[in-house]
């Protein structure tokens, strides 16, 4: 803490143990009003615990915590939030059967309803996202309007603390930049914020202080001075970081996996698109283009209602993603918790899903080869955890998604859909999986990956497409890559941004 700067909040001696395991150890830790301070770490550093800690959803085994100079009572969210704590976490605890008024103002007792949508609409338009209709259902929205949704309620508690946990993750550049200029008017304010993330050239863009978690412990305090990427990637990880180079894209000769002509859906296209076996091809925009329709149409999630797909040359028409899976297609959505893993189940049950009929006999399940199969995708996959049989909720974020990854590639499809495949990944795990991609990319899969960071798109990808308004405005080789021009593109402000490519016949 700065001198003569008053603390907004202070833990001292703050430990956390799980049994035998101590998951965080913090001698002390100041916030002081005015000041973003930015917490980094793999998965498993830590990170979360301390959250939970501040905002009173974790009781440390030992320490002391205090608010605006107020003792927290341990464990009480509703302690922390009277004492002025707010959380906007990466997991959001919205209703989803209830609209996004009822939402924002949850736990209030509303009497004058005009009045508490008017309410509504000024704190989403103090977000950004004033266009929000406040008396939609909040499930009817896509996950990036419902992290907006979350700011927006954590916003409208005036709080002391700001806890913002991955509060980008899941948006495109322009909706993070909202949140980044969010988080400097709370400090300048007056306000704390905690900001977690992964992000690296966000923390550098937004950080006061850099504080890096390894194994629960506090192991660096850096300035803004101090906090390269290099720096905290070697704090974080003990090491540094080795990346392999990508495969170069595949020959023009390479048949086509996914043709896509004229498709429209639901705010979406009309659309071409084409995908070759062993090319990685991106899907780039803003949040609202159109990235996850794209994917969930193509999967049967979502109706098309024009154009044709052709999958290896045969005609593609999934009603279902059931149907999508049996033709050779799979997705990592990107809500894993709500669309991909059974939370309360076995790591062993989540990464054998896509498999089971192939390990059947005749509708029967095998126990002994289910186990054997479960076994190696997690060892292939290198999924670090204490037991096959322990919940998947128990693994890090990094660990779930190498889990799901690995359930869709042990499935062998033709092509797999990406969206967000790294949210809420730390650095380290984002190497493994990028990795991942690549391996099965040279091994022939064609990969479709929509995601709102463009440092990812720029580094994996063989081939970048850009979407507005459900549609594809451009078409980038790999020689064309650049952060301005997709950007340019992506707000649809670029003369040149190309009309599709015409796929070649």
């Amino acid at each position: 803490m700065t001198a003569g700067s008053e603390s907004a909040a202070c833990l001292g001696q703050v430990t956390k143990t799980y049994g035998p395991v101590k998951v965080l150890d913090i001698p002390r830790l100041d916030l002081a009003r005015g000041q973003i301070v930015a917490v980094v770490g793999e998965n498993g550093a830590g990170k979360s615990t301390l959250m939970g800690v501040l905002s009173g959803t974790v009781t440390p085994s030992t320490g002391t915590i205090e608010v605006a100079g107020r003792p927290l009572a341990p464990g009480r969210p509703d302690h922390a939030r009277e004492l002025g704590v707010a959380l906007v976490a990466q997991e959001f605890p919205l209703v989803g059967r209830l609209s996004v008024a009822e939402n924002l103002l949850l736990g209030r007792l509303v009497v004058d309803r005009p009045a508490a949508r008017a309410e509504a609409r000024a704190l989403l338009a103090e977000v950004g996202v004033g266009q929000v209709d406040v008396d939609r259902m909040v499930e009817r929205y896509p996950v990036p309007v419902r992290q907006m949704i979350e700011i927006a309620k954590a916003w409208g508690h005036h709080p002391v603390v700001l806890i913002l946990d991955e509060p980008t993750s899941s948006l495109g550049p322009v909706e993070a930049g909202r949140v980044l200029e969010l988080a400097r008017r709370h400090a300048a304010a007056g306000g704390a914020v905690l900001f977690i993330g992964h992000r690296l050239d966000e923390v550098q863009a937004v950080a006061d202080r850099v504080i890096v978690l390894r194994g629960g412990r506090l192991v660096a305090d850096l300035s803004p001075h101090e906090a390269t990427e290099e720096r905290m990637i070697r704090e974080m990880v003990g090491s540094e970081l080795a990346r392999a180079d990508l495969a170069p894209p595949p020959s023009v000769e390479r048949a086509r996996t996914l043709s896509v002509r004229g498709l429209t859906a639901d705010g979406l296209g009309p659309v071409d698109l084409e995908v070759r076996a062993g090319e990685i091809v991106g899907v780039a925009g803003l949040m609202g283009s159109g990235r996850s329709r794209l994917l969930h149409t193509l999967m049967g999630a979502q109706p098309r209602t024009a154009g044709e797909v052709l999958l290896d040359g045969a005609d593609f028409r999934p009603r279902h993603p059931a149907d999508a899976v049996e033709a050779g297609v799979g997705l990592v959505p990107e809500d894993r918790k709500a669309q991909s893993l059974l939370p309360a189940h076995s790591v062993r049950w989540n990464v054998t899903l896509a498999t089971l009929r192939r390990i059947s006999r005749r509708g029967v399940l095998r126990p002994r080869r289910d186990k054997e199969h479960a076994a190696r995708i997690i060892e292939d996959l290198g999924v670090r955890l204490h037991s096959h049989e322990q919940p998947i909720s128990d693994l890090s974020g990094g660990n779930q998604q190498k889990a799901v990854f690995g359930r869709w590639l042990a499935a062998q499809p033709k092509l797999l859909l990406l969206d967000e495949p790294t949210r809420g990944v730390d650095v380290g795990a984002k190497a493994e999986i990028y990795a991942l991609i690549d391996e099965a990319a040279q091994g022939g899969l064609a990969v479709l990956v929509a995601s709102s960071e463009l440092e990812e798109l720029l580094w994996i990808c063989h081939r970048i497409v850009v979407m507005a308004h459900g549609r594809i405005v451009a078409d980038l080789p790999r020689d064309r890559f650049g952060k301005e021009v997709i950007m340019t593109a992506a707000a649809g402000t670029q003369s040149a941004a190309a009309p599709q490519r015409k796929a070649s016949t």
